[in-house]
């Protein structure tokens, strides 16, 4: 599956989007394409072998538009200030040619002000020509191809204001719709413009993150420093990174010392310490002190590359509440020009007025009929929430993902790195017979090295520690939470749970093992138990602290009307002082990656919306098992989250962060929905049935798309 993503070009409403959507599945190999109004950019998922962009941008073309590879990094006000140039001179011109036509509209029934036909004309024709320009070359570009948009409805009323009133000047008896004219489009133009500035803002979450990547980086060349364009360095290329600079890419420390501020990616401001072999990331900040770094992962392979992948590609997906949207937008901007048609000849016949009278209703319907507040509701608070998101280093996958956190009745949490440090520390080891503690470190050591289960990690930190050498393993054999065995030595060894080592043949746990077993347990450690030749050699007691804000996280779940159940691999007593500790109100223990999906389908299975909530390894059958899935992964890993909601490497309460933002981003793009229906549905029958001015319908229709924005950057004031 190859995802591309495209810059379209004259895209201005929703039946745009719609239109260039149906025209990329129509291109082979591709097997979804979703088109987002608000960023102006095309999401395409293609098979792999489909990986050629021209048909895609051909299919752009036919449509009537204009696309290109979206390059991220050359981003991301090129589209805007495209807009804001196309439009931000014409509403300047049109603000000086407008201002006498609106005095004229409103102070000529006092004759204070009034200005002649032939004067109206000089101020109206600029403004129909130029300022009007964009809305009317789209639509012949469209009428080409015997399609329509709501530039159609806006041109094609400005246009019947403009030339019914015409013959006035010819002498003919007419009535005038010059002021009309000019209005309509200097206020359609300086709602396009604010609501352009407005989108600015809402794509600055991105912005902020692309911009953080710097584009020159300090490559060593044999004897001498060389400033190159960071897109030129490549794996194992060795680079100067000077105090105050980010790093331009993922790589280790060759030399020097110092702190790098990783918040990018972790959320802490507290700079981390580097030293010789420690990983950097590109993006991150560096200290005080020059760095000499190696080259691992450059360009779209870093992990702040495949964040802002991750965050685009987010931003474009739909969500499902917009389908009913994307439907009335589809079938609208037809149904209004029937509307129209209808209207002139309902005002002639049953109205009994003359056909000036029945085209000024006409074009009030076709100006204040435009959709553009519907189109824009949820592709612009989608971004907003997203945006919003990414910069508290959270990861929201997919725009549904918003709807589906409002639904959530239990949200079921993993244990090992999820509520706990997921750094457990070997506290003890019991020798049952035959070796020393040594030889049973050796032994766990080199079965377990290369694994990441956290257990396995308090093992080969104390290996570390005691400089153990190591002897090598072979025919290694691991059973997901569960368990490890192979041979070390010449020697069968196997490490792991007590049921998993029981379970091996000819493996029997004395009473006084059991008992031991049973003692660490009740102590609060997590056990394993290591065999050498068949028979239980040591006992390893282990203990993971709690993660510092468990309980109030949890606490806090509860009080949004959330049940949280604990689940864990390890025994009952130990998964029960944890439950008890964090106040969780159900627990399930000893739990393998099986038996946790099995778990959660149980719940789902008495008509519960399931979260699940894991560190995105052992636990990732259960997260796309889930209603929702959040992982708590690293920011090195985040492209291979099984989770719909990543928290990159950050605190635990950033689950509750997480579900508050996508609560607040739904609960707009349904205000956002709200208003654009009640806009249409309130502004259609006005337009029909009374004498609403032309112009106050350009202006009623450009304020129903501003307020859209408008609502949707009130999530940039709000704390979560």
């Amino acid at each position: 599956m190859t995802n591309t993503i495209l810059s379209i070009e004259g895209m201005h409403c929703a039946s745009c989007a719609l239109r260039i959507e149906k025209q990329l599945k129509t291109v082979p190999g591709v097997q979804q394409a979703f088109v987002n109004l608000a960023s102006q950019k095309a999401y395409v998922q293609t098979e792999d072998d489909h990986s050629d962009i021209h048909p895609l941008e051909e299919a752009v073309q036919q449509a009537g538009y204009s696309a290109r590879l979206y390059q991220p990094y050359q981003y991301t006000r090129n589209a805007y200030q495209t807009h804001e140039r196309r439009f931000g001179w014409r509403l300047l011109l049109g603000g000086v040619l407008a201002l006498p036509l609106l005095a004229h509209h409103f102070l000529t029934g006092f004759e204070i002000f009034h200005l002649s036909p032939w004067t109206q004309f000089f101020f109206a024709a600029p403004l129909y020509f130029i300022v009007g320009w964009p809305f009317h070359e789209t639509t012949l570009k469209l009428l080409r191809k015997g399609q329509t948009s709501m530039d159609t409805l806006i041109s094609l009323g400005s246009s019947v204001s403009f030339f019914a009133s015409l013959p006035v000047l010819l002498g003919k008896s007419a009535s005038l719709y010059f002021d009309a004219t000019g209005l309509i489009l200097f206020f359609v133009t300086l709602g396009r413009f604010l609501e352009n500035r407005s989108k600015q803002r809402v794509s600055r979450a991105l912005e902020k993150l692309i911009n953080l990547n710097p584009r020159v980086a300090h490559v060593i060349k044999e004897t001498h420093e060389v400033d190159l364009p960071v897109e030129m360095v490549g794996p194992g290329d060795h680079i100067t990174v000077r105090p105050g600079e980010a790093f331009p890419v993922d790589g280790e420390v060759m030399e020097g010392k110092g702190r790098v501020d990783e918040s990018l990616l972790t959320g802490e401001s507290m700079p981390v310490e580097k030293r010789p072999g420690n990983h950097l990331f590109a993006g991150t900040l560096n200290g005080t002190s020059t760095l000499l770094m190696r080259a691992e992962s450059v360009g779209e392979d870093t992990a702040l590359a495949r964040m802002i992948r991750l965050v685009e590609e987010a931003q474009g997906s739909k969500a499902p509440v917009q389908k009913m949207a994307d439907q009335v937008a589809e079938i609208f901007v037809p149904f209004v020009l029937v509307l129209a048609i209808l209207t002139v000849f309902g005002w002639i016949y049953w109205g009994g007025v003359g056909w000036a009278e029945a085209l000024h209703h006409a074009v009030a319907v076709l100006v204040i009929a435009c959709p553009c507040a519907l189109g824009l509701a949820t592709p612009i608070a989608v971004m907003a929430g997203v945006g919003v998101a990414a910069q508290k280093s959270i990861l929201i996958r997919r725009a549904e993902v918003l709807e589906k956190t409002r639904q959530i009745d239990v949200i079921v949490f993993d244990k090992t790195g999820t509520l706990t440090e997921g750094k457990p520390r070997l506290m003890d080891v019991m020798i049952v017979e035959g070796f020393n503690e040594e030889q049973l470190l050796r032994y766990a050591g080199a079965l377990e090295m290369g694994t990441n289960h956290p257990l396995a990690s308090a093992i080969m930190r104390e290996v570390m520690v005691l400089d153990l050498i190591l002897p090598k393993a072979e025919k290694i054999v691991e059973t997901p939470g569960a368990g490890i065995q192979g041979w070390v030595d010449g020697r069968p060894v196997a490490i792991g749970t007590k049921t998993y080592i029981e379970a091996l043949e000819g493996v029997v746990a004395s009473d006084q093992v059991r008992a031991n077993v049973e003692a660490y347990r009740q102590g609060g450690q997590t056990v394993s138990l290591i065999a050498v030749n068949g028979k239980v050699a040591g006992i390893f007691g282990m203990e993971d602290a709690l993660r510092a804000e468990s309980k109030e996280v949890l606490t806090q779940l509860r009080g949004l009307g959330i049940k949280v159940h604990l689940l864990t691999g390890d025994g009952p007593v130990v998964a029960q002082r944890v439950a008890d500790r964090v106040g969780a109100d159900s627990v399930k223990a000893g739990a393998t990656p099986e038996g946790k999906v099995e778990y959660v389908r149980e719940l789902q299975a008495k008509g519960l919306k399931v979260a699940m909530v894991g560190d995105g390894y052992n636990d990732a059958p259960a997260l796309m098992a889930a209603d929702l899935g959040i992982a708590i992964g690293s920011g090195t890993d985040v492209a291979k989250e099984a989770g719909d909601i990543v928290l990159v490497q950050g605190d635990l309460a950033k689950v509750i962060s997480a579900i508050q933002i996508s609560r607040a981003t739904f609960n707009i793009i349904r205000q956002n929905l709200f208003w654009a229906f009640s806009y249409n549905l309130l502004a259609l029958p006005l337009a029909i049935f009374t004498q609403i001015p032309a112009s106050l319908a350009a202006g009623a229709m450009a304020l129903s798309s501003l307020m859209v924005v408008l609502n949707t950057l009130r999530l940039f004031g709000r704390r979560f």
